[in-house]
């Protein structure tokens, strides 16, 4: 099962990667027209065609990639704290905290300097914000959301394991209900007054994501069963997949039409947000050995690097392209798969020289 966990840890980042590379294909397509020659523009992308679909497809599926990493770590803490008490849990969980925060100062702090390079100034309040909250670019949330249930971790892991039946539907009914704000964002809605205690749920990425994490717990808890049901009835849920993500695809679209959007990021819909829960479990319970696995896997060791590293490699590297190879933004696909491809392949390098060089006594400090 590790294999498997660290398999899906580096499907994961290069989703991750993948997901950010496609802001910057959208930016070429509706902003740096200029600079190359194409047939592309921001109008095809809130029209149903091959090009748009296809972003809109892979973005959708890629979108996976933070709910993924919390259902592994809801497993692999499961694993750690089981038979454990609250005393030795959080001895565990404070080496982890650590393992984290270095890496993610260093490059907060990295991100901060890119950015006051670029002419941006931050006050007090905001460099604050930028470390406790994760604010230096928007991936970095992530961090103090997977630390704040590392810190919760013993006590949601004995609820789930007392209270699975009760727990995951409340999980999943906060998950809707902070996902509606959303929606009233996208179509410009004002909500009736009545409806601001929504704005509770909408607030906290604890409250939207926990949900991921705690099927994690599940699924190490009741894993066996898990599997042997989903085998069961195979093809019953590769329907259900399916189904939820035809009719993700179809809410954006139509949510497109009626804001008058472009482009919509789907990863706060209901639908596209089950779809998730359904796929990682897919990925966990289906996947089989092949030739990529240990490829992937070696990956997957160093995701964490990779996704603190990544927003700046892929970010340079698209300013890059603009500036030296203009022509290669008008061909989505090629410049999708170049920055992805250096997304990924730069921090491994980086990590490679880290390792071999005096930089290899602060590599954990750098990389995790």
């Amino acid at each position: 099962m590790t294999r498997k966990l660290l398999f899906l840890n580096g499907i994961a980042i290069i989703f991750a990667v993948y997901h950010h590379s496609i802001y910057w294909a959208v930016t070429a397509i509706n902003y740096w027209g200029d600079r190359f020659i194409s047939s592309a523009t921001p109008e095809l992308l809130s029209i149903p065609n091959v090009f748009s679909l296809f972003l809109r497809i892979t973005d959708q599926i890629a979108g996976s990639a933070v709910p993924a990493f919390l259902f592994v770590s809801g497993f692999l803490y499961s694993f750690s704290l089981d038979r454990q008490t609250i005393r030795q849990s959080y001895r565990l969980i404070q080496k982890r905290i650590l393992y984290l925060l270095f890496p993610y100062i260093v490059w907060s702090t990295a991100t901060v300097v890119f950015r006051a390079i670029e002419g941006r100034s931050y006050t007090v309040v905001e460099l604050i914000r930028v470390y406790l909250l994760g604010e230096a670019d928007a991936p970095f949330y992530y961090v103090p959301l997977i630390i704040q249930m590392i810190i919760l971790s013993p006590f949601l892991f004995k609820a789930v394991k007392k209270y699975p039946v009760v727990i995951l539907p409340i999980a999943f009914v906060i998950q809707a209900l902070s996902s509606i704000p959303w929606y009233f964002k996208v179509l410009e809605i004002t909500p009736l007054q009545s409806l601001n205690f929504l704005n509770f749920f909408k607030s906290s990425y604890l409250i939207s994501h926990l949900v991921w994490f705690l099927i994690g717990m599940v699924f190490f808890i009741y894993r066996q069963k898990i599997i042997a049901f989903l085998k069961k009835y195979l093809w019953g849920f590769l329907l259900l997949i399916a189904f939820t993500f035809f009719i993700g695809q179809l809410e954006i679209q139509q949510l497109m039409n009626v804001s008058g959007n472009n482009w919509i990021n789907s990863q706060a819909s209901i639908v596209t947000r089950f779809f998730y829960s359904l796929l990682i479990l897919a990925f966990a319970v289906f996947w089989e050995n092949n030739a990529w696995v240990s490829r992937i896997e070696f990956i997957g060791a160093r995701s964490y690097g990779i996704y603190l590293s990544h927003i700046l490699t892929i970010e340079i590297c698209a300013r890059l392209i603009y500036h030296i190879l203009p022509f290669i933004l008008g061909q989505t696909v090629i410049f999708l798969g170049i920055l992805v491809f250096l997304g990924v392949s730069i921090p491994l390098l980086i990590m490679y020289v880290s390792r071999i060089t005096p930089l290899k006594t602060i590599y954990s400090y750098l990389w995790g």
